[in-house]
């Protein structure tokens, strides 16, 4: 067994490329190892700021050898009558270097052919990396990449060094106009001088010397425990997440941390602006509460003192603009702020921000239905929830996430009433996946509006998501609105509202084009939430979105999928499903019609459950609804056991597909169990 190093050394990498190249290279490695059967016992992932790489221990020198099977001719064609070669078997021969007793005759669904075994050489893993890693390279894709040199090679930073190392071999290939070596660069901090490697076992060892850890888990923990111990040391809370860590982590490549003070004037301004603007520097970390912060630096502990006094003026810089800001926004006023969105272009075509909080309000009546909502908070939190976007602050480029936390301290600051500051603020929740949602109804609202009117401009405007493309976040607008109803167990059908608002813009579109997109992004929430698709599907073919109502009567069949008299339940329904394919015009079912005592008892014992139903989806008893249409089945067996539904008589068999037809609209009131698909069958056959 041998050993494999790669590493990719380049000028300082934009921290949001790092983590994310890295894993491409190291999945595109993995693939390549697998696709080409060379076998390993660990593979690690490498990033720092200034390099990505892989280190692969106990690898194979030669792949796994392969036996393949080839199919030649029929075996009709293979040999002639008296059992000799033909040309035509010959030249399969010829062609895949084969002898005619490698030949075996095999039977397969179109016949007997011939075939034959063959086994392709192991080929050197040398041989395989010095041909295949300069593309996998070259494969990486970055959202913006420059050139350098003449090989025109494009990448987000001039590559400066490659390490390719087997065992104790460089592999010599090229990239980029650079040819990989043996020599990797340290930390340039403690020293300008190559690190000569002799085998890759070296790598972590000779590198952490020379200043860089490279492993970023590693990292990672050194910096987190040594933000934690000096914030100990200063008793203090420090304030930071796991995001923020990360972004420290690829910036630097030997941490440690270095502390210092601002003036207490500026602990006037909200903690989110002291927060926002330490982070803005990089690698601050606030200490809740105080004028104490903590820097995490890329160097040797001597530079302490320097990196305080360094960052501590520019802090102070930076501090004093956003106090300015903040108290010429609080003179200033949340109503004069929204006078001033009359002025500021939302989208191109659609209005002015001014419009859009005007359309917020007016859309605020298709969820006056919700149990406990304010809506004298809800019409003027919409009124003033954009205001902020013309302050100061929020103008100012650092500051710009702190949208709606600002109009949350300007309403205030105003006199407005606190659950419309409230409001305000979290309009804009959840910002990302696994962010927090609203925990007031009004802001839960609020939020969904603004984000419903954030998709039909995208759709009017024609900035519809299309594979990666989606420059407005339609679709996490869209995850985040189902998020917002689940959560907050909203009892109302999205479809609609949607259409309400629609005719609040002057463009027109095309439904469908929404419509087709708000079911499949609602169907993957579903799904997302452990529900199977054929659940999904069976509860959302016939639905106006609505995500409470939707998610428990998945919930529902969830429960009872596994239960024997449900299976046989839905073998029936996919029958019933078959006999109505193809028939139109069905009319009311005439009891005086009824020929057999099995006509009678399913059509009274449907009745019968459609009475109990009734009072049970209100309440959203949809178990309790399962169970009565569980209790069907076996009057719906002995129907199709004893009735032929398609006779000749016409007026019969109109009379008898009328009633398969009301009892299968019992079930679709709940849901289509023709579309739940049963072990062995495909969900094509399901649906079709």
């Amino acid at each position: 067994m041998i050993d494999f190093l790669l590493e990719i050394g380049f000028e300082e990498f934009p921290p949001s490329y790092l983590n994310k190249a890295a894993t491409d290279l190291y999945e595109r490695i993995e693939e390549l190892f697998k696709r080409e059967r060379i076998f390993y016992r660990t593979m690690r992932k490498i990033y720092t700021s200034r390099r990505i790489g892989v280190l692969v221990l106990g690898v194979a020198r030669k792949q796994k050898p392969q036996t393949i099977e080839i199919q030649g001719p029929p075996k009709k064609f293979a040999y002639d009558e008296d059992g000799k070669p033909t040309k035509t078997l010959e030249g399969f021969l010829n062609t895949h270097n084969l002898k005619l007793s490698d030949v075996k005759i095999k039977k397969t669904e179109k016949g007997e052919y011939v075939f034959a075994q063959r086994e392709n050489p192991a080929r050197d893993t040398e041989d395989i990396l010095y041909y295949e890693i300069p593309k996998i390279i070259a494969s990486l894709e970055f959202p913006k990449v420059m050139v350098w040199n003449d090989s025109k090679i494009r990448f987000p930073r001039p590559i400066r060094w490659i390490v390719g190392l087997l065992d104790r071999k460089p592999l010599r290939f090229k990239y980029a106009g650079i040819e990989a070596e043996r020599y990797s660069m340290p930390n340039f901090h403690f020293s300008f001088n190559p690190i000569r490697l002799e085998k890759p076992r070296e790598y972590m060892n000779f590198l952490r010397h020379g200043g860089v850890v490279v492993d970023p888990n590693e990292r990672r923990k050194i910096i987190k425990t040594r933000i934690e111990e000096r914030a100990k040391e200063l008793e203090g809370e420090p304030v930071y997440d796991d995001a923020m860590i990360e972004e420290i982590n690829c910036t630097v490549e030997y941490p440690d941390v270095a502390s210092g003070e601002f003036e207490t004037e500026f602990l006037k301004l909200p903690e989110e602006i002291l927060r926002t603007t330490l982070k803005s520097l990089g690698n601050l970390v606030w200490l809740k509460g105080t004028n104490k912060f903590i820097c995490v630096f890329n160097g040797k502990r001597k530079a302490e003192e320097n990196v305080s006094l360094g960052y501590g003026k520019v802090l102070k810089a930076r501090l004093q603009d956003a106090l300015f800001y903040y108290q010429n926004d609080l003179k200033q006023g949340i109503e004069q702020m929204l006078e001033a969105t009359k002025g500021m272009v939302w989208l191109e075509g659609l209005g002015t921000v001014y419009d859009k909080s005007q359309r917020i309000v007016k859309s605020i009546k298709n969820f006056e239905s919700i149990p406990g909502l304010n809506i004298k908070v809800l019409k003027r939190a919409g009124e003033l929830c954009k205001a902020d976007l013309c302050s100061n602050m929020v103008r100012e480029k650092e500051f710009t996430t702190l949208q709606g936390i600002m109009g949350y301290y300007y309403a205030r600051s105003s006199g407005e009433d606190e659950k419309v500051s409230i409001a305000i603020r979290e309009h804009y929740l959840p910002a990302f996946s696994g962010d927090k949602i609203p925990e007031s109804k009004e802001g839960a609202v609020l939020s969904i509006i603004d984000k419903i009117d954030n998709i039909i401009g995208a759709f009017l405007t024609g900035q519809k998501p299309t594979g990666s493309y989606d420059p407005l976040g339609v679709r996490r607008n869209a995850y985040a609105i189902f998020n917002i109803l689940d959560k907050h167990n909203f009892d109302i059908e999205l479809l609609p509202i949607f259409w309400n608002h629609l005719k609040l813009f002057n463009g027109e579109i095309d439904r469908s084009l929404i419509q087709d997109f708000l079911t499949e992004r609602f169907e993957r929430y579903l799904e997302e939430l452990g529900y199977r698709y054929d659940e999904v599907d069976a509860v959302t073919c016939n639905t106006n979105l609505n995500v409470y109502d939707a998610r428990l009567r998945c919930e529902a069949l969830k429960n009872f999928r596994d239960k024997e008299e449900f299976i046989q339940l839905v073998i029936g329904q996919k029958r019933v499903r078959n006999i109505l394919k193809n028939v139109k015009e069905l009319g009311a079912v005439d009891a005086g019609l009824f020929e057999k005592s099995e006509e009678e008892n399913l059509y009274q014992r449907g009745k019968e459950v459609e009475g109990k139903m009734a009072p049970l989806f209100p309440e959203k008893r949809y178990l309790e609804i399962l169970k009565l249409l569980l209790g069907l089945r076996k009057d719906i067996d002995r129907f199709f056991d004893a009735v032929l539904v398609m006779c000749d008589n016409k007026d019969l068999q109109r009379n008898r597909l009328a009633l398969v037809n009301f009892i299968n609209n019992l079930f679709l009131k709940f849901a289509d169990l023709s579309r739940i698909v049963l072990e062995g069958e495909k969900k094509e056959q399901a649906k079709a």
